[in-house]
């Protein structure tokens, strides 16, 4: 276009040159080549600037941390960048051409987010700062920030699409709650340890008299049983305060080297107590090259013996109960797994949470796997948790090597 117009210009030219200056045609000839040369470097230039301009925000596009998506007027994808691919793991060629929504997990699909986000743009114009979730090509559920604004050609009228701007704040969340979580078991601290120390006394002044009672007393008294009920709910109540006290202590760690595997063996020789008449097999299958790690033993026993106890108290019929050590170059792991009962889908998120409990009243405080966390947290390691009703749990803790 610009060709075609230089010859239709340069024709006028010629033609007016030569009637207003009288000048021969080879000159004049000479003086458009002249103009023609200048006009075409100048083009030259704004073309190659434009190249280049056009090249630096491709660039900040493509190689963007964040996930950059374009979407056109049917919300398939046209435009995916570096940061998507490493965020969701889908390679280019993997997405182009499909609906966005397979990015969107499946709750939050049928709650109607993929039609509320069409609304918001189709509405505003934009979507700045939404948090949400998504999935991963690997069906990990990460948090992120979406804005989206809408696209519109070059007269601003008609909409040609869309482009979303995707931010990975899983960490931010996780730290979030992290600080929320120490924050309240601060404040619960504060207040159990207040509590606490206020009934101590009287329980003790209440469980002390009974028990004198109960001294001159012979079980097939009529008071005996009242006074014994006194002394037992007592003792219930002290139990738990203590543990509500250790809850609330700062945990200290004080690290030796250790061999886990010998602390396992102890571990199981001492689980025939919490084992009674129930008919449960307690096993071990322990890696024989398990490297000696820096970890508070009494700690880790405490951690590994709450979770072996809990087990057993879960077990209503035969069954069996495996402790496994193994490690790689990193880590050491140690599973505790069971074919008991299992956990409830919707109790396994809750589990590690203060003061949650489903052993019924009288029978825990809830505190037991919050403290177990927190040890392995102070440990720099972390504890999961996998269970189906029916078959059983098993509990896997990591703990680094160095």
């Amino acid at each position: 276009m610009l060709i075609s117009e230089l010859s239709r210009q340069k024709a006028k030219l010629r033609d007016k040159i030569r009637k207003s200056t009288g000048l021969p045609y080879l000159q004049v000839e000479d003086i458009l080549n002249d103009l023609e040369y200048c006009l075409g470097s100048m083009l030259q230039l704004m073309k190659d600037g434009k190249s280049a301009h056009e090249k630096f925000f491709a660039d900040i596009i493509l190689n963007s941390i964040d996930a950059i998506i374009g979407l056109d007027n049917n919300y398939h994808v046209f435009l995916w960048n570096n940061g998507a691919e490493k965020m969701f793991g889908y390679k280019k060629e993997e997405v182009m051409g499909r609906d966005f929504e397979f990015l969107i997990p499946e709750y939050l699909r049928k709650k109607g987010e993929r039609k509320f986000l069409i609304d918001e743009v189709n509405r505003n114009g934009f979507l700045a700062n939404y948090e949400t979730e998504r999935i991963t090509k690997s069906e990990e559920i990460i948090n992120v920030s979406i804005s989206r604004f809408a696209v519109f050609d070059e007269k601003e009228q008609n909409p040609i699409g869309s482009v979303g701007i995707l931010r990975d704040i899983t960490t931010v969340k996780r730290l979030q709650k992290e600080l929320r979580e120490k924050e309240n078991l601060a404040l619960i601290g504060e207040v159990v340890s207040s509590i606490a120390h206020s009934l101590s006394n009287p329980l003790n002044i209440i469980s002390g008299n009974a028990d004198y009672l109960l001294l001159n007393k012979k079980s097939d008294q009529p008071e005996y049983e009242e006074l014994k009920t006194i002394v037992d709910e007592a003792t219930r109540i002290t139990k738990s305060l203590r543990g509500l006290l250790n809850f609330s202590r700062p945990i200290n760690v004080e690290k030796t080297k250790t061999d886990i595997n010998l602390l396992i063996e102890e571990i199981i020789s001492k689980s025939k107590y919490s084992v009674g008449n129930k008919d449960i097999a307690v096993k071990k299958a322990l890696d024989k090259d398990l490297p000696k790690i820096n970890i508070d033993k009494a700690q880790i026993e405490e951690v590994i013996t709450n979770l072996v106890v809990n087990a057993i108290q879960a077990f209503t019929a035969k069954g069996e109960l495996t402790l496994k050590t193994r490690t790689n170059a990193s880590h050491i792991y140690i599973d505790v797994i069971d074919n008991g009962p299992g956990i409830p889908k919707e109790n396994l998120e809750k589990i590690f949470r203060p003061f949650f409990s489903s052993k019924g009243y009288g029978k825990g405080t809830g505190l037991g796997l919050s403290i177990v966390k927190r040890i392995i947290g102070e440990h720099s390691g972390t504890i999961t948790v996998n269970s189906t009703v029916g078959k059983g749990t098993a509990f896997t803790i990591s703990l680094p090597v160095r």
